[in-house]
């Protein structure tokens, strides 16, 4: 009976476990350095995330201004041993607007554009990622305007024959969904919305432009109404943002408590610094009295970011959530418990 007894508290325990795990929510992540070299803590990561997907930037396109030219850049840099944790990497190419107000990017030309732009792709999945990893989707991320909707669109059509087989998605501004009216759909299977990055950047008086919960959820009311399946993707990074006189000079990233202190004095208004002396900050040099403004991510403004999401989209689908991004060293001061919690 002893025996009959423990193993039925085994079983008991083995169930409550599972259902523990269960619970949990998958979550995925944003690769954004041109270098990939995973560490121990981003192995860690993917794994407790689900181990299925990454999302990894493969290359910019952007305007060389001195040869004329449409040209990509900060292409990755894979190690030729690398192994990947996640069974599925999704290439993410980030195009810049004004790409489509060039000649290379006109109408006449978006098929040459979309033909080199899949062929890249192509190259780079052939000599780093056959046999160690499924590329199935590809996401293209390009916050298009008015101006740029219309050849943005056609290069999505153009890019879909250059790859078939491939799922296509792209990403989705806020303001792309509550005004879709005007800004369009755009002709792919999914897209992903960037839940973050809602405030104005080149506003001195901003607090955050990363996060602002009260400007999200005027953006929200419309996206149960949204005519395409969607992911969503949330922010796990921070960074100072400089001004001079007023105007905008730079972002920087990686800014430690002890670059602060050794760099900058607390200004009276929370989350502003002032320079103390001209020097290099992480790459970027800072004037004397030049004012600084660190913008960062709570756990409890992500937690009512998450469930404003969610409750604007009860009536859909189930949802991914992507973080972004990975390389962050924010990303390590949440649990996976935190991590899962925020996901749908």
């Amino acid at each position: 009976m002893r025996i009959i007894f423990l193993l039925a508290l085994c079983m008991i325990s083995i169930v409550a476990c599972d259902s523990v795990n269960s619970s949990d929510k998958n979550y995925y992540f944003y690769h954004w350095k041109t270098s990939y070299q995973p560490t121990k803590i981003s192995k860690e990561l993917i794994s407790q995330g689900g181990a299925s997907k990454e999302y990894v930037r493969f290359f910019d396109l952007v305007i060389n201004q001195q040869a004329d030219k449409v040209f990509p850049v900060a292409t990755v840099q894979f190690d030729q041993n690398v192994v990947f944790t996640a069974q599925e990497i999704v290439p993410v190419i980030y195009i810049r607007n004004e790409v489509f107000l060039h000649k290379d990017g006109s109408e006449e030309n978006l098929k040459k554009l979309a033909k080199n732009t899949a062929d890249k792709i192509k190259r780079i999945q052939n000599k780093h990622l056959i046999g160690k990893a499924a590329v199935k989707q590809i996401q293209l991320d390009c916050d298009w305007t008015d101006s740029t909707r219309d050849r943005f669109f056609q290069f999505l059509e153009e890019l879909k024959i250059q790859l078939p087989g491939y799922f296509l998605s792209s990403t989705l501004r806020l303001h792309q969904v509550k005004f879709k009216e005007r800004t369009g759909v755009p002709p792919v299977d999914r897209v992903v919305l960037m839940a973050y990055n809602v405030g104005d950047l080149g506003n001195v008086k901003e607090t955050n432009s990363i996060i602002s919960n009260d400007l999200t959820s005027q953006y929200l009311k419309k996206l149960s109404d949204y005519p395409l399946p969607f992911d969503v993707a949330l922010p796990l990074f921070e960074w100072g943002v400089l001004y001079r006189d007023g105007e905008l000079k730079g972002i920087l990233k990686d800014v430690t408590p002890d670059l602060l202190s050794s760099a900058f004095a607390k200004a009276e208004k929370e989350n502003f610094y002032i320079a103390t002396s001209d020097s290099y900050v992480n790459g970027v040099f800072v004037y004397s009295d030049d004012v600084l403004r660190l913008e960062t991510i709570t756990k409890s403004k992500l937690e009512e970011l998450a469930s404003m999401i969610k409750d604007a989209s009860k009536s859909n689908l189930e949802y991914e959530t992507i973080f972004y991004h990975i390389n962050s060293p924010l990303t390590n001061q949440f649990s996976h418990e935190e991590l899962s919690s925020f996901a749908k």
